[in-house]
């Protein structure tokens, strides 16, 4: 009888602890509009429970446990609120109201810490591209959003195949680490033309961090991070959008995006869906019969699905496959050995990814375990002349596995919230160019441990430091990369921050190591030098955020100073001709080099109605010495001081209008100023002449105006129409060479002329 007893107690205790609550409700701005706030994060403390609100702000929670005391409600531009479960009825409709924010809130960012916090108390400066950024800009992908952030610049750098890159704080792309939901899964072949690869409807949002970032995330991270976050389900939903958009009013590119997503009644499980689908006709700028914009297919199709086994504990997956191809040069309907330049290429990817997560205890504790990786598989033709020979296969495998572990220390000094983990990565590379007798068999391998404290010492004093040990396969003894945050809060508006932080890049090949441009009518490679030995960074930088209201409208300015000092820095330079013909650059190390600059930032929202973002970014990017960046016709060195393809000075904006309530005007716009871009010999100049020798030449500035107009014609279904026209005012590169003999990598500013879109979605 006892032993019944006792089992019925068991029973009766294990339902009493697990009945759990229902929650659904609105969440809105505060104010006499009440408008909603749809994208805003509803998640409940210290469990896995969390959801979005949907475009109207409607969001519901289930299964949340008894005893949970609070939930945490953010958004972009709106102050954080936490609100106790036991002021709120269960099973009833209820309405939160966010106050605007005069900071102009980032809300929660997981890159700076690698958790979740609020941005008002991460000591470290951090930017987001949100997906609103991607709509208001018609940016369809990740290559077009990236322009609308602080110290971030895309250039494009072959006329040809389009190949492109991220400039961040001046470093060219290989000195950024491109991140995958915190993995390091993209690799060095998937530089050379994934920011295509990746289209908006996949990202939520992306979180940019400048300067050294290997204490938590390993090599490559000198410039920077960008983490690119992916889209999860958290309802059940439908999206689908298609723009259409003819490139100097002569050729067509046209984008189809879907969308959907499936959550169970008891939001434990879900499981979202996305591919989109891109074609690009090729455009020739001068008529000399060769592309200056190639021709491009991208598909992608993918999805994540997640798992919560109780409330406490997370299991997520994902999977996506691309498939690219792009061709430039001439003859592009022929077999690319019979025309005069093609460079081609096709990649098939496949990108993985598992994740466990899990609260431990009261949840001040958190253990997450994840493996990922891609495998992507590249076919090639960079060649001239109709070369039989010049056809080319790439093979790379990139693994990713780590550990980490978390927990919130209370003590009389404030909280800390120590973070530490175990990481390793994994690349393998085969490029075999047989034409250009080049043979890439590459493969490194790291193992990194990482620690850090997060002090919040007061609700004004904020401090970070940590570090991070890392063992690579090319690179002697032990890597060491220290890092440390302060953040001051004098007054409630206004947040000051220090920052110093470390980098690496071990001696390997990279994404432009990766193509070959037709330079004269021969291809151009890059080869490491055999004594390429590893390069060092160390990075300071001092930012202040400062709200405050003018006219009675609330502003916030955002001012940091950087600088960024390279050691035994990675430089190209010419060192003559093989035995095929092809022009060789060699990788070497120089000595030092030096970034340092500003970056301004405005934003503000007047009013429901107009809001404006714009950013400037002032700096200087040297070399201590001066380096060769070609030879002269008597084959003497060719020398400057200046990192090439950097600016002094460029920067962005980004403004919507509601002209009414369904009618909304978007406008943004991205200022180049003038560089210095290498133009190597060969060509047929715009006075009609063949340059005969190399020169380095100051180009003119750029400004591209983009706008967009958008009509909701019904707010049950989502539709909405578009109509606009990126690059208004055709402010585009107009003396490119004609030719055979052209210099490919001659390409500079924005990345397409005029081009006027449609476009139609829907989401519901």
């Amino acid at each position: 009888m006892k032993t019944y007893i006792a089992i019925i107690f068991i029973l009766c205790t294990l339902i009493a602890e697990s009945r759990h609550l229902s929650l659904k409700g609105t969440v809105k701005c505060s104010g006499e509009n009440g408008r909603a706030i749809p994208g805003a994060t509803i998640k409940v403390n210290n469990t896995m429970i969390g959801t979005y609100a949907n475009t109207k702000g409607y969001f519901e929670l289930k299964n949340i446990p008894e005893s949970t005391a609070a939930i945490s409600i953010s958004a972009v531009g709106y102050k954080s609120k936490t609100v106790s479960l036991s002021d709120l009825p269960n099973d009833e409709t209820i309405q939160i109201t966010l106050e605007k924010s005069e900071v102009i809130s980032q809300g929660v960012v997981v890159t700076a810490n690698r958790s979740e916090r609020i941005y008002e108390d991460v000591p470290v400066k951090v930017s987001i591209l949100t997906d609103k950024i991607f709509e208001s800009t018609g940016s369809m992908n990740l290559r077009d959003g990236l322009s609308f952030q602080p110290g971030l610049r895309i250039e494009t750098n072959c006329q040809n195949c389009g190949f492109s890159e991220i400039r961040m704080n001046g470093l060219e792309g290989k000195y950024s680490q491109v991140l995958i939901d915190g993995k390091a899964i993209y690799s060095a072949l998937n530089g050379v033309y994934g920011l295509e690869q990746i289209p908006s409807n996949m990202i939520d949002r992306v979180e940019i961090i400048r300067g050294g970032g290997s204490s938590l995330y390993g090599g490559n991270s000198i410039a920077g991070v960008i983490n690119i976050i992916t889209k999860t389900p958290s309802s059940s939903s439908f999206n689908a959008s298609a723009n259409y958009s003819s490139i100097n009013a002569v050729s067509p590119d046209a984008t189809i995006q879907l969308n959907g997503a499936i959550v169970n009644e008891s939001a434990d499980m879900g499981v979202m869906i996305f591919g989109s689908n891109r074609h690009r006709s090729e455009w020739d700028a001068n008529n000399d019969g060769y592309t200056e914009i190639g021709r491009l297919d991208v598909k992608n199709i993918g999805g994540n699905f997640f798992y919560k086994p109780d409330h406490k504990s997370k299991l997520s997956m994902e999977y996506h496959t691309i498939f690219h191809e792009i061709r430039g040069g001439d003859g592009l309907d022929l077999p690319p050995h019979e025309t005069n330049i093609t460079e081609m290429t096709t990649h098939n990817t496949n990108v993985f990814q598992l994740q466990y997560e899990k609260y431990i205890g009261q949840g001040n504790q958190k253990i997450s375990l994840y493996g990922s990786g891609q495998l992507t598989n590249r076919d090639s033709y960079y060649g001239a002349n109709q070369d039989p020979n010049a056809y080319g296969t790439t093979d790379n495998q990139t693994y990713a596995a780590g550990l980490q572990y978390s927990s919130v220390i209370e003590s009389f000094f404030g909280n800390h919230v120590i973070t530490g983990g175990y990481e390793f990565n994994s690349d393998k590379m085969i490029d075999l160019a047989p034409a250009y007798s080049r043979k890439i068999d590459q493969h490194t391998l790291s193992n990194g441990i990482y620690l850090q404290d997060d002090w919040g010492i007061t609700d004004y004093l904020y401090f970070v430091f940590g570090s991070r040990f890392d063992s690579h396969n090319l690179i002697d003894g032990l890597i060491i990369s220290p890092r440390a945050n302060l953040m001051v809060k004098p007054t409630q508006d206004l947040s000051v921050r220090l920052s110093y932080s470390t980098g690496y890049r071990a001696p390997q090949a990279f994404d432009e190591d990766l193509h070959i441009t037709q330079v004269g009518g021969e291809g151009m490679i890059i080869r490491l030098s055999e004594n390429l030995k590893p390069e060092y960074s160390v990075s300071y930088s001092f930012s202040a955020d400062y709200s405050f209201k003018m006219f009675g409208f609330p502003f916030s300015l955002s001012n940091e100073y950087f600088y960024t000092s390279l050691k035994d820095v990675f430089i190209l330079e010419e060192v003559g001709r093989d035995g095929e013909g092809a022009l060789v650059i060699e990788r070497r190390n120089g000595e030092e080099a030096e970034v340092f600059g500003t970056t301004l930032e405005l934003m503000t929202n007047i009013s429901d109605y107009l809001s404006f973002k714009g950013g400037i970014t002032i700096q200087k990017a040297m070399y201590k010495n001066p380096v060769a960046w070609g030879l002269s016709n008597d084959d003497s060195e060719l020398l400057t001081s200046n990192i090439l393809k950097t600016p002094d000075f460029y920067g962005y904006f980004s403004a919507q209008v509601s002209i009414i309530d369904d009618l909304e005007l978007n406008l943004s716009g991205v200022y180049t100023g003038g560089m210095y871009v290498p133009h190597f010999a060969g060509g047929i100049g715009i006075d009609g002449n063949e340059r005969l020798s190399n020169e380095l030449k100051f180009t003119n500035d750029f400004f591209e105006l983009n706008t967009m107009l958008s009509y909701r014609v019904d707010n049950s279904t989502g539709i909405e129409l578009q109509i606009g026209c990126q690059n208004l005012l055709n402010s585009f590169q107009r003396d490119f060479d004609s030719g055979i003999g052209r210099d490919a990598g001659y390409m500079y500013g924005p990345s397409r002329p005029r081009t006027v879109f449609v476009g139609i979605k829907t989401g519901f």
